[in-house]
């Protein structure tokens, strides 16, 4: 927690301006230092997800039509050889967090903040040459916008999806924060975030499509435009958050939500109640991976699966898809992550990612799993994430098995080693493992950096790896 010194109330001045003066006087010197280890450990997460994302086949042919053979610009897409203008940098950073889903979160919120903060905050700072404790301080600020917009916005109105939606805002804010904006502009970017944010569809992740992937990315591309926009002058109309985007947006929109106890004695950061993944799926599933794990340490190997029955809460309950056709189709399918699961016990983060959806024994497995609402269980969430899982054998027997929180939530939180590990497994294919843990010990370090462009440079192959083609330069 910290102290603030703000006056007049925020709440008093209207949640837009309330926010906006948060934002404006939040400085790194201010922040706990817990906050500050903590920003670093998301920073951290999302450079590691970034660089395994951005070798996604689909987003190199993307890279390839959008840039061409132009290796040249200000920011970096991390993972590639590829630099650019910092709109497009943070487009394919953000999208590559979304094809591995295996991106931090915030329960509560229902959406994943930092993939549209971090990759809009990279960009800018690599142009603008931006140290770390600038960036941090922003991230910080822009993830307790973000939730406290979430939470306001909560529910939203069926079939919108949160990426690319109401994070925008969150991620222009901050972007405008790094780019020394006042009290003013700050407002003028939250109202300009919230006429240009998309209006994303919930069935693209269940479908399968690629269209989903651009989600996050536009909403980093965007929160990118508006903080320069604003800073070049760049208006909105008033009221534009409280009166259109979240009363269009939401059932039932809470606007006092949005400064509510910003201008307290203390303040309990947001940040420090994210979650980190550590399986690269929809985090609606991960429960009952975890149950499906502890039931299958105690099956003898000659067991035969009849049944499983998954009992969780609604959200969980509508990814139920016995036959999913894509990769990420796959990963919004709890019959997919029990089948998978059955068949390999591969505990590592690419496992899941790489598994064979052609495979015949696959098809058999997810046929048998089915799932459930449970009216207790939704009651539970967002409180806890609860899955029941239930297998019934060939001999007649049964064994049940529940979780409540997934490792990496914040009620159940992941050590700074299990986090480098993650770190180092995903980028070290990549970059090498001495690269690689050169990286995370400056991710770690971020706040001691006068020029974040030491880390992106750190963040660029030496070689190109996949599809990317090789520029031999800067």
């Amino acid at each position: 927690m910290t102290t603030l010194d703000t006056s007049p109330s925020l709440e008093m001045i209207g949640p837009v301006k309330g926010l906006a003066a948060f934002v404006h006087r939040l400085t790194y010197d201010r922040l706990p230092e817990r906050v500050q280890q903590h920003a670093a450990g998301i920073l951290l997460d999302m450079v590691g997800v970034i660089i395994w994302g951005a070798q996604d086949p689909f987003l190199n042919a993307f890279r390839t039509e959008l840039l061409g053979a132009a290796r040249t610009g200000p920011a970096t897409i991390l993972g590639t050889r590829h630099r650019c203008d910092p709109g497009q940098a943070a487009l394919f950073n953000a999208a590559a967090c979304t094809v591995t889903q295996i991106d931090e979160g915030h329960r509560r919120a229902l959406g994943h903040p930092g993939i549209h903060i971090f990759p809009a905050l990279l960009a800018i700072a690599e142009r603008e040459g931006r140290g770390g404790k600038a960036l941090l301080t922003a991230l910080v600020a822009g993830y307790e916008v973000a939730v406290r917009l979430g939470e306001a916005m909560r529910p939203l109105h069926p079939g919108i999806h949160a990426h690319g939606h109401w994070p925008t805002i969150a991620a222009a804010v901050a972007g405008a924060k790094l780019l020394d904006a006042d009290q003013a502009t700050l407002v003028q970017a939250i109202e300009a975030a919230a006429t240009l944010t998309l209006t994303p569809w919930t069935r693209t992740a269940t479908d399968g499509v690629t269209a989903h992937h651009l989600y996050a990315g536009m909403g980093a591309q965007t929160a990118v435009t508006v903080a320069y926009g604003t800073r070049a002058g760049m208006t909105a109309s008033q009221g534009t958050l409280t009166e259109y985007f979240g009363p269009r947006g939401s059932l039932a929109f809470k606007p006092e939500r949005l400064a509510a106890g910003l201008d307290g004695d203390e303040i309990e950061f947001e940040i420090l109640n994210n979650y980190f993944k550590f399986q690269p799926v929809c985090a609606h599933t991960i429960t009952t991976i975890e149950a499906v794990d502890a039931i299958r340490s105690r099956l003898p190997h000659t067991a035969t699966v009849r049944r499983v029955t998954v009992r969780t809460y609604g959200l969980a309950a509508e990814l139920s898809d016995q036959a999913p056709r894509t990769t990420l189709a796959a990963k919004f399918s709890i019959p997919f992550v029990v089948a998978a699961r059955l068949l390999s016990p591969d505990r590592r983060l690419q496992a899941l990612h790489e598994q064979d959806l052609d495979d015949p024994r696959l098809h058999d497995l997810m046929r048998r799993v089915h799932v459930e609402i449970d009216p207790v269980l939704d009651r539970e969430y967002p409180g806890a994430r609860p899955s029941l899982v239930e297998f019934e054998l060939d001999d007649g027997s049964s064994t049940a098995e529940r979780r409540d929180m997934p490792p990496g939530d914040a009620e159940n939180p992941a050590s700074d080693e299990a986090l480098n590990a993650k770190f180092l497994e995903l980028t070290a294919p990549i970059l090498g493992t001495e690269r690689a843990a050169t990286l995370a010990t400056l991710c770690r370090n971020a706040a001691a950096l006068e020029s974040i462009r030491t880390l992106t440079d750190a963040a660029r192959p030496l070689q190109t790896h996949g599809s990317d083609e090789q520029d031999g330069g800067k």
